[in-house]
């Protein structure tokens, strides 16, 4: 007999299935039944067995991430919350980058106060406070958390600035454009570049799932909407959002044969810090969502989160080079 234990309040549902039924299949059974599950066990043998052999976070559910991720610009915004959702699905350790140390202890704080159900951690987090522009700051960030965590199986290129200038191409600041070029493009090379070093030389993760051997690592780079499409006012952003791409696809080229999958994540607008910080530029990007977007509403953090997780673990082992839009509907029009 199977037992399927619901939080408090809801009916518990058993039944007696003529063949094994594993928690992934039970969860789809029940999920027409149910709303607001807090936690989903699978009890088997007989009702008072009091060890559950599964779990509402187990890896069966998620997107199969059991590994070590490693996140830029992970203080705020949609890095917070990739961190948040790497731990979430289960990874075992999270190497967090950002210029702000505050703000980055802060995260870490908040993902280790979210105890599984043994009241443990739900992974091991550490923090690395790095200017991604600085290339030996980079290459020694990144050799250390490898050399803490013993492998990197996971990085998100998420660090970026963005910044309009009145008048187009024909006024922008040598100085904003050249800030812009190193923190969104350059930066993002320097990532990629020292975290494909390392995992070109470890040996596949294997799925949480079902064993297999997926890649031998997997970068996500943050482009964006504005990366296929161009925008007034964001000469300098979109140029490196389209330049974020190309390094994608050419670096996703090189290393697919040797197991290593490069992909990039392409946002839509969306409610972060950074565009929510000037009532001028958010009242600017709803009026423009409300005309633009299918949707009719901006994203929110996780939901970019989701699409990068996705990318990075098991669930996407046969995706490299692409282009993952999250954006309402925005690119398709």
């Amino acid at each position: 007999m199977i037992v399927v234990k619901l939080r408090k309040g809801e009916p518990r549902i058993t039944w007696h299935p003529d063949r094994q039924v594993n928690a992934g299949e039970a969860f789809r059974k029940l999920g027409t039944r149910i709303s607001g599950v807090d936690q989903l066990s699978l009890i088997l043998n007989h009702e008072e067995a009091k060890t559950p052999i599964s779990h509402f976070y187990t890896e069966t559910l998620t997107m199969d991430v059991p590994g070590i991720a490693l996140i830029t610009g992970a203080a705020s915004g949609i890095g917070r919350a990739c961190a948040h959702t790497f731990a979430r699905d289960g990874a075992s350790g999270i190497a967090l980058l950002d210029l702000d140390k505050t703000a980055l202890e802060t995260v870490q704080a908040e993902i280790n106060s979210q105890l599984s159900p043994d009241k443990t951690p739900r992974c091991r987090v550490e923090i690395y406070p790095v200017n991604v522009t600085d290339e030996n700051r980079v290459n020694e960030v990144i050799q250390s958390a490898a050399q803490t965590f013993g492998r990197l199986d996971y990085v998100v290129n998420a660090a970026g600035i963005a910044m309009k200038h009145q008048g187009g191409a024909a006024f922008v600041e040598t100085s904003d454009w050249q800030r812009i070029v190193d923190i969104n493009l350059t930066g993002t090379f320097f990532v990629l570049r020292a975290a494909a070093r390392i995992m070109l030389t470890q040996e596949p993760i294997r799925s949480s799932i079902d064993g297999r051997p997926l890649q031998r690592g997997s970068i996500v780079n943050f482009s964006s909407i504005q990366g296929v499409a161009g925008i007034p006012l964001s000469t300098a952003y979109t140029a490196t959002k389209h330049a974020v791409i190309g390094l994608t696809r050419t670096a996703s080229e090189d290393y697919a044969k040797d197991g290593l999958r490069v992909n990039a994540i392409c946002p839509g607008y969306t409610e972060t810090p950074m565009t929510t910080k000037s009532p001028l530029v958010l009242q600017a990007m709803q009026e423009r969502v409300a005309t633009a977007v299918p949707m009719q509403r901006m994203g929110e953090p996780r939901e970019i989160a989701d699409g990068v997780v996705y990318l990075s673990g098991g669930r996407s082992s046969f995706v490299t080079g692409t282009a993952l839009f999250v954006d309402g509907g925005y690119t398709q029009r």
